[in-house]
């Protein structure tokens, strides 16, 4: 079904490409020249404002990782992210996993500072809409017009809601009082003795998760340092659409990127199934920047600009993590001992 869907997907992005002149395209891909590789850059500045949101987290929950041990992973996590259907689960699972392998911070901590960086991401992604519809109000009012669907400004403001309520969702249930104890509790009642051996000498570690979750709830000026990093990073979304459309000879203001960003950047939340969005986001681009009076040809250019900047930091990020790999097989850290019949590799 996976491969179904990204045929489907790739499919939808060639119709749109073809829906062009070929020779209009290449134009709009050529005239930039050289600086067509400044649309690498805002990626980059935005993985670097996310590292340092996991860094700020991570500090507060008493480890010292720095943003030079953390950006590598995030690069890493991320390429997973871009190319897994719903990708969110492999990389927040590979940030912590590598978190312990690469900076020393225990899977426990790994795994609060995941569940705290999603539970933030996303209330930095309501507010990313909401500034967005906000600032660009009369941009959606103009395409609204355009495509024949009145409400459009408002259902993009009100789709802020979701990520805010999914994040407070996240914050009392996955990271409150006593959840992995309660886990811990619910998983035990599973009829295995193996599992109920290896559940029992992992106790303190479910305590333990629920003291760091705590410690993390009440350092209020670390979540927000965070949540501002990530609403950076959100940002830093638009500014690339915005820079790729300089580059490809369309003029969309920047208040108009930012609010087609903002309701686009929920479509791509929503649409798990198909990585980075494949084929839907890219037929909404097509959709707004046509309404938006931009040429075909610039806009064919736009969506393989894009795929090509994310297909180049999907490379980049898998070498990384090949590279990271290879250095955890070749580190000389015995395995820690375990009386447990049961692995953590079999548990999981």
């Amino acid at each position: 079904m996976q491969v179904l869907g990204c045929a489907i997907a790739l499919a939808v992005v060639v119709r749109v490409v073809a829906r062009a002149d070929a020779a209009a395209t290449a134009h709009a891909i050529r005239s930039p020249g050289p600086l067509v590789l400044s649309a690498l850059l805002p990626f980059a500045a935005g993985m670097t404002l996310d590292a340092g949101g996991m860094v700020v987290l991570l500090r507060a929950l008493g480890h010292r990782t720095s943003l030079a041990e953390m950006l590598p992973l995030r690069f890493a996590s991320e390429a997973l992210h871009l190319t897994l259907p719903a990708g969110f689960v492999a990389s927040d699972t590979a940030t912590a996993v590598l978190l312990g392998r690469r900076c020393g911070v225990p899977l426990r901590d790994g795994v609060v500072a995941s569940i705290a960086r999603k539970w933030l991401v996303m209330r930095a992604h309501g507010a990313y809409i909401a500034v967005g519809a906000g600032v660009g109000f009369a941009a959606l009012t103009e395409l609204a017009r355009a495509l024949h669907t009145a409400a459009l400004p408002w259902t993009v403001l009100a789709s802020a809601l979701v990520p805010l309520a999914l994040s407070f969702a996240v914050g009392a249930g996955l990271l409150g009082r006593s959840t992995f104890s309660r886990i811990h509790a619910a998983l035990r009642c599973i009829p295995s003795l193996r599992l109920r051996r290896w559940l029992d000498s992992r106790r303190h570690e479910a305590v333990a998760s629920d003291g760091q979750a705590a410690r993390l709830r009440g350092a209020g000026g670390a979540t927000w340092t965070a949540t501002a990093a990530f609403l950076a990073c959100w940002c830093f979304e638009a500014l690339e659409s915005a820079l790729l459309l300089h580059l490809v000879g369309a003029h969309v203001g920047l208040a108009s990127v930012f609010a087609f960003e903002a309701g686009l950047s929920m479509v791509r939340s929503v649409a798990v199934f198909a990585p980075a969005g494949l084929g839907v986001v890219d037929l909404g681009y097509a959709t707004v920047l046509r309404a938006l009076g931009v040429e075909p040809g610039a806009v064919a250019a736009f969506v393989l600009l894009r795929r090509a900047k994310e297909a180049v930091w999907v490379a980049f990020g898998y070498a990384v993590l090949t590279a990271l790999r290879a250095g955890s097989r070749s580190s000389n850290a015995a395995p820690l001992p375990s009386s447990s019949p049961l692995t953590d590799a079999e548990c999981a």
